[in-house]
């Protein structure tokens, strides 16, 4: 990259736009990841607020079928032996290295050292004022103390509980979150300070133009989501209501495993219920929304700001959902909420509740099918919820911004970061990765 390919850094330039890094080891642009979307819609609001944002990820996904939007740039990157890419996402670039296994977790050593390699360079070629994150696995704290020692402040992006202990943000200025709910949990658990500012969905592309509401619709047949319950109660109703079809969205997890684990606890035939349509993953969930009647989330694990609450609210759909985390914030009045035994929000999340539990579930699924003006009822508080400016990306983004402008006001990126690596290098040696040229450019070329 090119000196020509950064904007000024004279201290005297206050007009400058402020400059973002989004480091980590995951991809933006997986569609089956709900942290991941959210990330990136966060990233083209401050964008879209006149801020630069450059992204360096890495192809991994929380399931392959997450890279579905851009696989065959990915393929093309194999073919030409390129260890990284660049893909264009609108005004925002994603620099990429390119990992042999696209599956989460499985990040090969020295993939992982040219990526560290690359962030590196990025921090000194496009002088950020801000680097922003999310991870806690070991490499992942390399993130934030690159960034301290050269006097560049960082923010981690926290949107589930699974975090313990205190060394993953030792380095790191701010913690952001998209809940109250996962705020109070670290503070109780660890004592840190959480700022949520919301889950950031653009209403254009999940909101359904054309609607008939026909299905039950259930996102991510995992365990821990409560698919082992969904499928047990489709089991059940396949019998006594063929006319109530549920959609499942197989964006993770293994719905044929939850469905002959279910079909054994009932006693019944392990074959796929006919009243079940399972669709893969997808990129646009308007027209899954637009079939929907009820979403069903019954999740035995802690939920800090489920995307698909959230988009299901914006759809206006009724929502038969369990209590855990953050999800009575996001529903508010709108929940229809279950309330299940501590046994089943413990590992592996493969409990079936008894039958007289199943039928209390089914029956409320029955009404909101047979009961008109019940139904109603429920969606005229989905959409007293969403009128009150809940989930409002407007409204999350100036929260965001708010958030982050006692860091971005330090301007870091116009400072002699050398004098921050010398000053922390126990040798004094100096920084020579200025004179070293990066192997990818974030503004668009490869090399």
């Amino acid at each position: 990259m090119s000196k020509t390919d950064i904007p000024s850094t004279d201290p005297a330039s206050a007009e400058r736009p402020f400059r973002i890094l989004w480091a980590n080891r995951h991809c933006l642009l997986d569609t089956s990841s709900g942290a991941s979307l959210s990330a990136l819609q966060m990233l083209h609001q401050l964008n879209s607020r006149g801020m630069q944002v450059d992204i360096l990820g890495a192809t991994n996904f929380d399931n392959p079928s997450g890279a579905l939007r851009f696989q065959p740039q990915i393929m093309d990157a194999r073919r030409r032996r390129q260890r990284s890419f660049v893909h264009r996402d609108g005004r925002i670039t994603h620099a990429l290295v390119l990992t042999h296994h696209q599956k989460q977790g499985l990040m090969m050593s020295r993939e992982d050292a040219y990526w560290h390699s690359l962030y590196q360079e990025s921090l000194t070629y496009l002088k950020p004022d801000l680097v922003m994150y999310y991870g806690g696995f070991p490499a992942d704290l390399l993130i934030p103390q690159e960034a301290r020692m050269r006097g560049i402040p960082s923010a981690a992006y926290v949107v589930n509980g699974n975090y313990h202990g205190i060394r993953w943000c030792h380095d790191t200025d701010l913690i952001l979150t998209d809940s109250e709910a996962t705020a109070q949990l670290y503070k109780t658990r660890s004592d840190l300070t959480l700022h949520p500012v919301g889950t950031f969905i653009d209403p254009k592309r999940v909101v359904a133009t054309d609607r008939t509401p026909e299905r039950v619709l259930f996102v991510t047949p995992k365990p821990e989501k409560g698919a082992y319950i969904v499928a047990a109660l489709a089991l059940i109703m396949a019998d006594r209501r063929p006319d109530i079809t549920f959609e499942v969205v197989n964006a993770r997890g293994d719905w044929n495993e939850a469905v002959q684990a279910a079909a054994q606890h009932l006693g019944k035939s392990n074959k796929p219920p006919q009243n079940v349509v399972v669709t893969p993953n997808t990129q646009d969930m308007r027209p899954v929304y637009g079939r929907a009647k009820v979403l069903l989330a019954p999740s035995l694990w802690w939920e800090s700001g489920a995307r698909v609450l959230c988009e299901a609210a914006l759809n206006e759909l009724p929502v038969i959902a369990t209590t855990l985390g953050g999800t009575p914030e996001i529903l508010g009045d709108a929940g229809i909420f279950l309330e299940l035994p501590s046994k089943f929000h413990q590992k592996p999340h493969k409990k079936i509740p008894k039958l007289d539990d199943l039928e209390k579930i089914i029956s409320t699924i029955e009404r909101l099918y047979d009961d008109v003006s019940y139904y109603d009822a429920c969606t005229s508080r989905t959409k007293k919820l969403i009128h009150s400016g809940k989930h409002s990306l407007d409204k999350n983004t100036d929260r965001l911004i708010d958030c982050l402008m006692p860091l971005l006001n330090k301007r870091a990126g116009d400072i002699d970061s050398k004098k921050y690596l010398l000053k922390h290098h126990k040798h004094g040696a100096p920084d020579l990765s200025a004179s070293v040229p990066p192997i990818v450019s974030l503004s668009g070329t490869d090399v």
